[in-house]
Formats: structure tokens, C-alpha cells, sequence
């Protein structure tokens, strides 16, 4: 596990991660422009390595993280961007954060690459977050570190209780290889209605849950997924 640990800390450095490189950093560029702002609006967040992760977007369907959960640190807070507007062509630098206080340390989950998933401590609990935007990302495989970690597929309402479950281990995994398998665009707007939530319940308890349109088969309203996926979908709902 450890020379996991160090192979992935590696992996996520050569992925563009600065802010390893001086974990005592805790302050924000002198360059950085940071104008007072009364009120934030900010998505829960936090950038590191070119990757914006989110936290707190969507309802918890698994097990909270526990703090053997945690791995080695990657990186650092340098910005609290909340109560802040950013001014410039630079939104988000390494090290930005919305809530989290500067210096706050961000771990990698262990059992998952760090480009997935970090952790942190905030108010005296642990906070996940999930990769939500990676530039270099081209199929979901790049983005969800899911692939033989997924044991069921909860089909959520939108008050997150639970209308379905698809639960038979090879059709589980068919399902989680069409969709790591297909491309990835960014997010783009989406309609509202008929969209449930695809809980994807894995092996150490916890879970990733994503929005799913059913009609027009977009995951988190990005492109839409083989044909074949959202059969199974829907025929988990009859």
C-alpha cells in the first residue's frame, strides 16, 4: 500500500501538481488579486494539479471517511476564496480552495488515484472531494477511479431514496466498463427534469453519486452514454 501511496503521489505530481513541491506554503501569491466580496457563492471546492474537486454536491449514499481512510498529503490550501472575488484571467491557482482555511492539508483517499479523490479536515470532520473538472481527462475512466471498486448501482429519486438497485455482479460490471469507457466532455446545461441519481456503492463503503438524465442518457450532464447503458437503466426502473 505504500508504495502505492507513492507511485500515485508521483503520478499526480507529473500530472502538473505545484503545490506539492512546497507544502509549507500556505499563502496566497503576492500576484494574486483577491477583492473583498459580502456575500460567496462559491461551490464547495478545492484545485490541485490542474483538477477542481467538489465536495458536498450531492447527498451522501455511503459510509463517511474515516481517518484510516487517509493517505499521504499532496498538497496544501494557499487561497480561501470565501467572502472573496478573484480578480484576473486566473480563477482557480493550485492551492485555491473556497472554505477551506489556508494551510489546510488535502490527503489522497487511500485506495484511489489522488486525481479521483482527496480528503480534508474541516470543523473537526473529514470532507471528501471528487474530480468534477480535469482538462486532461478524455474518457470517464480519467475521471472516476472506479474500475473493480463498484459492488452495486443504487437508482436514486431526487430526495435520494432509493426506487432501484441493479445488484447482479456481471451486468455491475459491464455497466461500470461501458461507462469508463466512454468519452468525457465538461459539464454543459441540462434539464432538470427526469434525471435520477446513480449511486455507485463500492467496495469499502462508500459511494459516488452522480446525476443521470434519462432520456437523453447523460451522466452529470456530460455526453450521452452508449445506448446499451441506459437500456439497463431503465429497465432497472420498470
Amino acid at each position: 500500500m505504500r508504495r502505492w501511496i507513492a507511485l500515485a503521489v508521483t503520478a499526480l505530481l507529473l500530472g502538473g501538481c505545484s503545490v506539492e513541491r512546497d507544502l509549507g506554503a500556505t499563502h496566497c501569491p503576492a500576484s494574486r488579486k483577491l477583492l473583498p466580496q459580502g456575500t460567496a457563492d462559491y461551490i464547495d471546492f478545492v484545485h490541485v494539479g490542474g483538477i477542481t474537486y467538489h465536495a458536498g454536491m450531492r447527498p451522501m449514499a455511503g459510509r463517511a471517511l474515516r481517518e484510516s481512510d487517509l493517505g499521504t498529503q499532496v498538497a496544501a490550501v494557499r487561497c480561501k476564496l470565501a467572502d472573496h472575488m478573484v480578480e484576473g484571467p486566473d480563477k482557480h491557482l493550485d492551492g485555491d480552495a473556497a472554505y477551506l482555511d489556508k494551510g489546510t492539508a488535502l490527503y489522497a483517499v487511500k485506495g484511489y488515484q489522488p486525481t479521483f479523490r482527496l480528503a480534508a479536515r474541516r470543523d473537526e470532520q473529514l470532507v471528501l472531494f471528487e474530480a468534477a473538472e480535469n482538462p486532461r481527462a478524455q474518457r470517464w475512466i480519467d475521471l472516476l477511479d472506479l474500475r473493480d471498486k463498484v459492488r452495486w448501482i443504487g437508482i436514486n429519486d431526487d430526495h435520494n431514496q432509493q426506487v432501484a438497485a441493479i445488484k447482479n455482479p456481471p451486468l455491475v460490471a459491464r455497466l461500470v466498463d461501458l461507462l469508463l469507457r466512454s468519452p468525457v466532455s465538461a459539464p454543459s446545461a441540462c434539464a432538470d427534469q427526469g434525471n435520477v441519481l446513480l449511486a455507485f456503492r463500492l467496495d469499502d463503503g462508500t459511494a459516488t453519486v452522480l446525476s443521470y438524465h434519462l432520456s437523453d442518457r447523460r451522466l452529470d450532464c456530460r455526453n450521452p452514454l452508449p445506448a446499451a447503458f441506459g437500456s439497463a437503466i431503465r429497465a432497472a426502473l420498470r
